[in-house]
């Protein structure tokens, strides 16, 4: 009970110390008529930076798809990690990551990352940096089977602020299986941002993700997602 109390006043007053920035996303398109769609799509991320070589991170994502009554897409995700600045381009990180993304055949996926990050680039108008990791993947199949893999991480983004208002973000990941050649995973996005305010900004984004080796049943293995969102960063 001692420890647990401790843990939590050593959290609560990180957190009180904490410099906190948050980017919220939201999308929504609805069709009614003769067509009947509607589309919903939220995204979350905040930092939390208590001096300059710690900081946490949250993440999340819902989307849901509908045509009529008929739900045709529904994809949740969320995440924590920690990072170590180690020297002004160098840092460390650890990871957790939950994914729901029923018509991929996914009940439920945990994914444990460990790694390196490297920046090449930090500045106000320019960001690049590539990250190499270990990620271990236990998955939950929606026909109740069960696959745990070793996956390698390679990660880069890049995103540069062109003037005032106006920016664009590109990232891309690969997680190559490390005991089966057949199974790898690719993701990417490219978004473009245009600034309404000092606070909110109109964003578009095309996001790909390709599952070589998909769960059983799943006919697609390429997902792709286009978005026009409202986004508050502050």
């Amino acid at each position: 009970m001692k420890l647990t109390v401790a843990v939590l006043m050593l959290v609560f007053s990180c957190l009180v110390h904490a410099q906190l920035t948050n980017e919220s996303e939201v999308g929504i398109a609805s069709a009614n008529g003769n067509t009947k769609t509607q589309t919903f799509n939220f995204k979350q991320l905040n930092d939390f930076k208590w001096d300059d070589t710690n900081v946490a991170s949250f993440k999340s994502r819902y989307l849901e798809a509908k045509a009529g009554d008929t739900q045709t897409a529904q994809f949740f995700m969320a995440g924590l990690r920690y990072e170590k600045q180690v020297s002004n381009h160098f840092g460390l990180f650890a990871g957790e990551t939950l994914e729901k993304d029923k018509f991929a055949g996914i009940k439920q996926r945990l994914s444990s990352d460990l790694g390196g990050k490297y920046r090449f680039i930090e500045s106000e108008t320019t960001k690049l940096f590539s990250e190499l990791g270990y990620r271990y993947m236990h998955e939950e199949r929606r026909d109740d089977t069960k696959a745990f893999s070793n996956y390698g991480r390679v990660y880069s983004e890049w995103e540069n602020k062109w003037n005032t208002s106006f920016s664009t973000k590109y990232w891309a990941e690969y997680l190559p299986n490390i005991t089966d050649n057949k199974d790898w995973q690719f993701n990417t996005e490219l978004s473009i941002s245009a600034a309404l305010t000092n606070i909110f900004a109109l964003k578009t984004g095309a996001l790909l993700r390709y599952d070589h080796f998909p769960a059983p049943g799943i006919v697609y293995k390429t997902d792709t997602l286009f978005t026009t969102a409202l986004v508050a960063k502050f």
